[in-house]
């Protein structure tokens, strides 16, 4: 593909799409899309670091810091371009600045703009999905406290040194302190600041149908917190947290508003695939985050049914998500014939775990039950009497399949503080 998309054509026929996805599974380095913007699915970890305006150099210190070991420790492909504060993208080869040159020029950045950015890329374009990106983005605007920083990684290269990857993630979080952090998979835009292109915008949406793994991440749209007046922007990470892909965080902000213990949040992750890193506040030793960890890294397909990991963290954090999280930087326009998220289908994807979501509409399968929601009949609520003789599940114990006749009460599982318990018919034998 090598034209700019245009308001009468669709991105991506169906049959791009289908070949796109058999690419993807022989080599998940896959990139397609016009020439120098290929998209990709790549995999991505974001911290939000929520701070105060004297703070920001401290936050940009250790940034560096990680920036220098990100490069010299981790990649196995070298840079090709670094963004430079004047708008250009650079020869990676040929200005490779100091800590104390970037430092500097945060300061004059910071007398024009109340951002500045800093970013690396291993693609021949920063328009592209790459195996390797670096950015982070500084505020210094008293509404918008918000500095981020975004890693794209090699997902061949992580499958190969994982305990390395998760020495540097706790690493970056230790020294990071983020009021959110999350890791998965993402159509591949970290380079894209503040704007994400709407060919990419399109490919989210699409393979979101595809893919109950694929996560959208925006950091540049969702830097309100509260502002001076205490005012909270609801269409943002400040108003809570979003649905987990893979790993994600819990800081002492966010486990104060769901007001659950460490014990009963463990209790309600208890499952041997879940890892839970407890990581101790350097501000205040009374206060912890927890790094969540749920199972391998996978895209989830959704011929393969609802992930009950994925179920199970939405669960615990559905009292804190962000149900109105706006999902786009830039609207569709008339007459765009490809799709895009919008004020319906972002809040149905923000939900797409929950009991009573039908999302993807037509393509959602119970794993539990093994059926598709227009197949299934048999589902009884924990607490009411058994409809029919035979075998039952339910997500709440994904490995019990339990017997009962017509007329026994169904289990809640009460002690689990797992909520509302649903139990799905599973044949006769």
């Amino acid at each position: 593909m090598s034209d700019a998309i245009h308001d009468d054509e669709l991105f991506l026929s169906e049959e791009e799409v289908v070949d796109y996805i058999a690419e993807f599974k022989k080599d998940s380095y896959h990139t397609y899309g016009y020439e120098q913007e290929e998209f990709g699915i790549c995999p991505y970890i974001t911290f939000y670091i929520y701070h105060q305006d004297n703070e920001v150099e401290e936050i940009a210190n250790k940034i560096i810091n990680i920036y220098e070991d990100f490069e010299n420790k981790i990649i196995d492909k070298p840079f090709k371009r670094r963004y430079r504060d004047t708008g250009v993208w650079k020869n990676a080869n040929k200005w490779k600045p100091s800590h104390k040159e970037l430092i500097n020029e945060m300061h004059q950045s910071f007398k024009r703009y109340p951002v500045y950015f800093i970013a690396a890329t291993t693609g021949n374009s920063p328009n592209q999905s790459a195996r390797w990106v670096f950015c982070a983005q500084f505020s210094d605007n008293n509404n918008s406290r918000y500095t981020t920083l975004k890693l794209s990684f090699g997902e061949k290269w992580y499958r190969e040194h994982k305990s390395k990857w998760y020495q540097f993630v706790q690493h970056c979080l230790i020294k990071l302190n983020p009021i959110q952090a999350y890791s998965g998979y993402e159509i591949g835009n970290s380079t894209n600041f503040n704007i994400v292109s709407p060919e990419f915008e399109t490919a989210e949406r699409i393979f979101s149908d595809y893919f109950y793994g694929l996560d959208i991440d925006h950091p540049n749209m969702n830097h309100s917190h509260d502002g001076l007046d205490g005012f909270i922007y609801t269409p943002s990470l400040a108003a809570g947290i979003r649905t987990p892909t893979w790993c994600f965080l819990l800081s002492p902000y966010w486990i104060d508003k769901l007001g659950l213990s460490e014990e009963k949040i463990r209790l309600k992750l208890d499952d041997p695939r879940i890892e839970i890193s407890k990581l101790l506040d350097a501000t205040d030793p009374e206060k912890f985050s927890l790094w969540i960890q749920l199972g391998e890294l996978s895209l989830y397909p959704v011929e393969e049914g609802i992930p009950d990991l994925l179920v199970r963290a939405n669960d615990l954090i559905k009292p804190i998500r962000c149900n109105d999280l706006k999902l786009t930087t830039l609207d569709a326009w008339d007459d765009d014939p490809n799709p895009r998220f919008d004020i319906e289908s972002s809040p149905q994807w923000i939900a797409r775990f929950d009991e009573d979501s039908s999302w993807p509409e037509g393509k959602r399968v119970n794993k539990v039950s093994n059926l598709s929601l227009e197949e299934e009949k048999l589902k009884v609520k924990g607490g009411e009497p058994c409809p029919q003789t035979g075998y039952w599940q339910t997500p709440a114990r994904p490995d019990l399949r339990q017997y009962f006749e017509e007329g026994d009460i169904l289990p809640t599982f009460s002690e689990l503080d797992w909520g509302e318990v649903y139990w799905y018919w599973d044949g006769e034998k």
